[in-house]
């Protein structure tokens, strides 16, 4: 199962009296994409379950770049083809918090035994600003939520977030030019369905997107 995204904004249509399957239309969004040549872009196929755990599940396209994703769906009903795209934000979960506090606590403990308690204590000292410099190198894409767990801290975490993770120009528009590039293939791929079957094609009111927010980090 793939992990949820935190919801950012939503599309959604329904084509009347289109004929095509999941796969296919998959697989045109696919190329539309590459066309594109979005860089540093991961394209997989997860499921979602439709309820519950013990539901069944759905597969979605997943567009992934850094910690940003598009889970977009394409299915029969009725007598038309629904086309929908969740794009959303991933976020570090628990687990991963945990796992970088039992990280640190077994390297504090290895270090204390090697060292002794005043060479420890030197080591974390200098250590972990080395560490947050190394994370600082690396932008928010190349990290996707790695550094989550530190900007989580108390103190620390917003110390961090401000001082080498604040919302930049660059940021922002990095995440719009992803958004912008992946819609309009998904458009792309609506219009070829809608072209090659004598469909309606959408209004320009059609293809906005909805329940916008617009938030970074």
């Amino acid at each position: 199962m793939a992990k949820k995204s935190v919801p950012l904004s939503h599309w959604h249509q329904l084509l009347g009296n289109a004929e095509a399957s999941a796969m296919d239309f998959y697989a045109s969004v696919e190329e539309a994409i590459e066309r594109r040549a979005v860089p540093d872009t991961d394209l997989t196929r997860v499921e979602h379950h439709e309820g519950g755990v013990l539901s069944a599940r759905r597969e979605y396209l997943r567009v992934r770049r850094g910690r940003y994703c598009f889970d977009i769906c394409g299915a029969p009903f009725g007598t038309g083809f629904f086309v929908s795209w969740w794009f959303g934000e991933l976020r570090a979960g628990p687990l991963r918090f945990v796992a970088v506090a039992v990280g640190l606590y077994i390297i504090w403990s290895i270090v204390w035994e090697l060292l002794g308690i005043f060479l420890g204590i030197m080591f974390f000292f200098f250590g972990l600003p080395w560490l947050v410099w190394l994370l600082a190198r690396h932008t928010p894409e190349e990290l996707a939520g790695w550094d989550d767990p530190i900007r989580s801290l108390p103190v620390v975490g917003p110390m961090y977030g401000r001082w080498f993770r604040p919302e930049t120009y660059y940021e922002v528009d990095t995440f719009l030019m992803f958004r912008s590039a992946v819609h309009s293939a998904v458009l792309e791929a609506v219009d070829e369905l809608t072209a090659a079957q004598g469909v309606k094609a959408l209004s320009e009111l059609e293809r906005k997107p909805i329940n916008e927010a617009f938030m970074v980090g």
